[in-house]
């Protein structure tokens, strides 16, 4: 196989390259749009199911600031929700028009994607904790210092850890199928 290459024209393993390259892009592409599917499928379910349990809390349970806290727990999981689906708006359909274009739409969607990675610190780990701990003072200090100082320490080890596994994806998801991608236009500009 290899020598049939070599032997032929160099138009002919310019072409074949070129098929390969999209092929491989492509594969990449569908399995990220599966796993970026899946993450937020699980996220709005997250969201689906803690909304009522906070809303029951901002209900039921006598102090303020537990149930201020309750209340903007929700607020935040709509915005969370409201800002995947944003970003999932811009995600390529089918082919409408050239490969190309398809390839650019990609482009964007997957720097979109990683923006969303790039900032979780700011958008959604910072609030999320804050909201956490708000919830957690709500019956205040008093006897409960243990008990808040062990709670404040989890929700910092799940902060960084929920942050270096976004960055880690952004490594070794994102950047390679941006490459792939800029490689791939690159490729189909020059012919």
């Amino acid at each position: 196989m290899v020598k049939i290459w070599q032997s032929s024209p160099n138009q002919e393993r310019i072409k074949f390259e070129k098929s390969r390259l999209i092929l491989e892009l492509q594969s990449s592409l569908d399995t990220f749009h599966r796993k970026i599917k899946i993450r937020d499928s699980l996220e709005q379910i997250a969201i689906v199911l803690t909304s009522p349990v906070f809303a029951y809390y901002a209900y039921s349970i006598p102090f303020i600031l537990t149930k201020i806290a309750s209340v903007l727990i929700i607020i935040f999981g709509i915005f969370v929700f409201i800002r995947l689906r944003n970003v999932r708006k811009s995600k390529p359909g089918s082919f409408t028009g050239t490969y190309l274009e398809y390839l650019y739409k990609s482009k964007d969607y997957l720097e979109k994607q990683k923006s969303l990675l790039d900032n979780i610190l700011y958008w959604y780990i910072f609030p999320a904790m804050a909201l956490l701990f708000l919830f957690i003072l709500g019956p205040g200090i008093t006897g409960r210092l243990l008990k808040i100082m062990k709670f404040g320490a989890g929700n910092v080890v799940l902060g960084i850890i929920i942050y270096f596994l976004n960055k880690n994806a952004v490594k070794k998801q994102f950047i390679p199928r941006l490459r792939k991608i800029d490689e791939v236009i690159r490729v189909m500009e020059s012919q």
